[in-house]
């Protein structure tokens, strides 16, 4: 892999002030991919400051012109994934398999383009007639957006939040996840590279001590973070400080519902389990727990067996591999523990994946995929977010108690409802107390940029995605306009 990785502060790629410290392969723990730069809190200023500095003249270019500057930036960053393999390196450095990796870092140029439309759209004033009077209402940036990424999906969330905020007229500072942030900086460089200085900024530092100093800063007028639940308490608090407007996407506990009408058989198994395992099971709007109709447990959990005995885990650099890792070791034993639990309650989990023979041994992160069997719902596996390869199946009496337990959770992403019948369906999805919900089909594969995604209950707060979450980055100013009286 060629090109530099440090920091991006004012146009520059800079070593970090901090020590740097190591970034491990999930796959292969022992091997360091990286010697990952750490920022100071003088170079945080100043990546803040550059971001200052540089929003006004950002925001005061025609629309298009803007536009046209971050489509243009998003394709040389498209093009840096190409040239400097970075997927291969996402894989080394976050576990996720080499396909995965390459769509996750090599699609922000049609990110943008997609985005476009819907920002335009966004940008519109309103303008509201009145006798004597017409009021406008016009969209205007925040100024400096801090972007905060998670591990799972970092380019994809990258370009979820900073194309927004750029093609509204806002400068970001992104912090990228520790844990794998090379091929971050290296996207994040080959974007700033194509912009004016200061536009896009981009720090790293280990543990949590540097996105809250970010989210806390003086410099900073409006947050956007994509993580789990109590990493968004701390953002909600440290913005609160600030009065700073924050748009939350947090974690899940996705039901899916399968009514009774449906047939159960190898396309259902194949649907359900792309939007189970995929990452590795860490995607916070992956399916977390099925229930079907009782007599139809068995079958649903053989059929769920049967797809999962065709998966390969291990290095996600391997073509025989389907499944990596799980990114952290204290994923893996979280995920393991909770599979302990429901054994030791009763439940049977199935793990019939295998191992790929030249990964064994090597203290690799893996999780062989499970589909868990009569857990009951105070089971860890149910009640929480597994955030890993396990899902429970369980059985329900009737229609109105499924949804009554899948709507019995603190969590609201996304939920799904697979049957046949137009009417259930319509009742259903009003029914689930989830931000999106999905019929015959779940997950990241089925999602609709055009629509926004943004969750209820603990899930968050805001939007992103569609007109709404290109809004959410900006507020508006009401402009009242009388007509001048006549001496």
């Amino acid at each position: 892999m060629g090109g530099a990785i440090g920091l991006v502060i004012d146009g520059a790629v800079v070593p970090g002030d901090e020590a740097a410290y190591p970034v491990h392969n999930p796959a292969r723990p022992a091997e360091e991919v990286l010697r990952a730069p750490s920022a100071s809190a003088a170079q945080l200023d100043a990546a803040l400051s550059a971001a200052r500095r540089a929003q006004p003249a950002w925001a005061a270019l025609d629309a298009e012109e803007r536009f046209d500057l971050v489509r243009k930036a998003a394709a040389a960053a498209g093009a840096a994934v190409t040239a400097h393999d970075l997927a291969q390196l996402l894989t080394r450095e976050h576990g996720k398999v080499l396909w995965e990796a390459q769509f996750d870092a090599g699609t922000i140029g049609g990110m943008a383009d997609a985005f476009a439309p819907l920002a335009a759209a966004a940008l519109e004033p309103r303008v509201l007639p009145g006798h004597g009077r017409t009021t406008r209402v016009v969209p205007e940036p925040y100024g400096v957006v801090a972007a905060i990424l998670p591990f799972n999906w970092p380019v994809s969330v990258l370009g979820n939040k900073i194309l927004p905020a750029l093609f509204m007229g806002n400068t970001v500072v992104v912090k990228v996840p520790p844990s794998c942030p090379g091929t971050v900086l290296a996207v994040a460089a080959a974007m700033a590279e194509n912009l004016p200085p200061g536009v896009v900024n981009a720090v790293n530092g280990p543990g949590v001590e540097l996105g809250r100093a970010l989210v806390g800063h003086p410099g900073v007028d409006m947050v956007s973070f994509t993580g789990g639940v109590p990493a968004g308490r701390s953002v909600m608090e440290g913005a609160a400080g600030g009065l700073r407007p924050v748009v939350l996407e947090l974690g899940g506990n996705d039901p899916a519902i399968i009514a009774p009408d449906v047939d159960i058989d190898d396309t259902l198994a194949e649907k359900l389990f792309g939007a189970t395992f995929i990452t590795t099971g860490q995607v916070c709007m992956a399916i977390k727990r099925v229930y079907v109709e009782r007599s139809k447990v068995p079958a649903m959990v053989e059929a769920l067996v049967d797809r999962v005995a065709r998966e390969v885990v291990g290095d996600g650099l391997h073509p025989d591999v389907t499944m990596g890792p799980v990114h952290r070791q204290a994923d893996q034993r979280r995920v393991e523990g909770m599979l302990d639990e429901a054994q030791s309650l009763g439940a049977k989990v199935h793990r019939p994946a295998s191992l790929r023979d030249e990964d064994a041994g090597r203290g690799g992160y893996f999780v062989p995929p499970a589909v868990v069997a009569g857990a009951p719902d105070s089971a860890a596996i149910v009640a929480e977010e597994q955030f890993g390869p396990a899902v429970p199946v369980l059985g329900y009496d009737s229609v109105d108690e499924a949804v009554e337990r899948a709507n019995d959770t603190t969590y609201g992403l996304c939920a799904s409802v697979w049957t046949g019948d137009q009417a259930l369906a319509a009742q259903l999805t009003r029914r689930l107390e989830a931000g999106t919900v999905f019929v015959n089909n779940h997950g990241t594969s089925a999602m609709d940029h055009r629509a926004p995604f943004g969750g209820w209950k603990q899930s968050g707060m805001g939007a992103e995605l569609g007109p709404e979450g290109m809004a959410a980055f900006t507020r508006t100013r009401t402009i009242l306009e009388f007509e001048a009286e006549v001496q």
